[in-house]
Parts: C-alpha cells; structure tokens; sequence
C-alpha cells in the first residue's frame, strides 16, 4: 500500500509503504552534483561516511553487503533505538549521481546532510 506522495522538488521523492505487523519501508532519491565515485566514496568508507554523517558514539553501523561501485547496504542504530536497514544504489545522471536509498525501520538516513557535504563552502568577505 503506497501513501500520497507530498510536495517535494524534483531532486528527492520519497515513497512510504507500509503494511501491518512489518516495519516501514522508505525510499527515496536525491540527485548531487558529483561524480559516481565521489559520492560511492562517501557512502562505501567510514572517512566519507564521517563528512556527513553527525558524530555518535553510541553508533553501530555494520555493512552488510557491498558491490562496488554503486550498491551498498548497512544496518546501523544508536544506543537503544532499534536498528534500520539502508540500501544504497548510485546511479550516473547528466548532472552527477542519484542515490537511491531504502530505508527499513524508523526513517533517519541524514539525505540533507549527504547533500550538503557536496555543496562548496560558503565565501566569506
């Protein structure tokens, strides 16, 4: 069963499905201006996961399957939260790479954070 889809630009959609007594399935996308392997880099390594994903010493992520350059998938949870299941996949587009992620279990893949550590520095005066 899908819910309505809500307003949202063209470079993250999110789709909710739920079924009774199964854990919350999301999906979405978002489009950043990179390259393929940039942004495999900071999915697929913890030096890459550590520019955008905010610090958490309670954090668990353990990767449970990899497929180089553009498939990746990990469970991780924090102190007593329950775990989430995230299924990565890259995908080249004209303007850089689409992430596709899907998220099992409480939503909280950081897509805003990932986004922005591909944005330049603001320029100060």
């Amino acid at each position: 069963m899908q819910a309505p889809q809500p307003d949202r630009s063209q470079q993250e959609l999110e789709t909710f499905e739920r079924q009774e007594d199964q854990p919350e399935t999301l999906t979405r996308s978002v489009d950043i201006d990179a390259g393929v392997e940039d942004v495999w880099q900071a999915l697929a390594t913890d030096e890459g996961r550590q520019s955008w994903i905010e610090p958490d010493p309670n954090r668990v992520l353990i990767v449970d399957s990899e497929k180089s350059p553009d498939q990746i998938s990990w469970w991780w949870w924090s102190a007593d939260e329950p775990a989430t299941h995230v299924a990565l996949r890259v995908v080249a587009i004209p303007t850089g790479a689409r992430v596709i992620i899907t998220e099992t279990g409480p939503s909280g893949f950081p897509v805003t954070q990932l986004t922005a550590s591909f944005q330049p520095a603001p320029a100060f005066a």
